[in-house]
């Protein structure tokens, strides 16, 4: 294993384990009123200081390796698309935290409740992604 894929892992380790610490707060906190829940801050920071630092890496190092790919075979091309589909949908996803927790610190709960919706319909592909381009990476390693 070289260094780049190792480090490619490691990075979407932390980004899968952040995906699924959100959506685990996502469902708890859910039901608490929104200045109550802290689930707004809490989220913003987990993308801001974690989850976006991951997502960078993690395509940095995929772009590396693909730039040293010498052919594309069919695996490689659903594991790119889905890997770009999950970085693009949880960008639109950060975008919609941080959207929400403005809306939250000025306290538009119209706003805060279009963000939140955003967000959960977004989450739901982020997440499909994310854990689709897992697998097929998975599997095109062990193949």
């Amino acid at each position: 294993m070289s260094v780049v894929l190792f480090i490619h892992l490691i990075a979407i380790g932390i980004w899968a384990g952040c995906v699924a610490t959100e959506a685990v707060l996502e469902i708890v906190l859910e039901k608490l009123p929104p200045h109550e829940s802290g689930l707004a801050l809490i989220h913003a920071k987990i993308d801001r200081f974690v989850e976006i630092p991951a997502i960078v890496v993690a395509l940095a190092t995929g772009g590396q390796m693909l730039h040293q790919q010498a052919s594309w075979d069919n695996l490689l091309v659903a594991k790119v698309s889905l890997g770009v589909s999950a970085v693009v949908l949880n960008t639109i996803a950060a975008f919609t935290v941080q959207r929400r927790l403005q809306c939250l610190q000025a306290n538009d709960m119209a706003g805060y409740g279009l963000f939140n919706r955003w967000h959960e319909r977004i989450g739901v592909g982020c997440v499909l992604s994310i854990v689709g381009a897992i697998a097929v990476g998975g599997y095109r390693i062990s193949v």
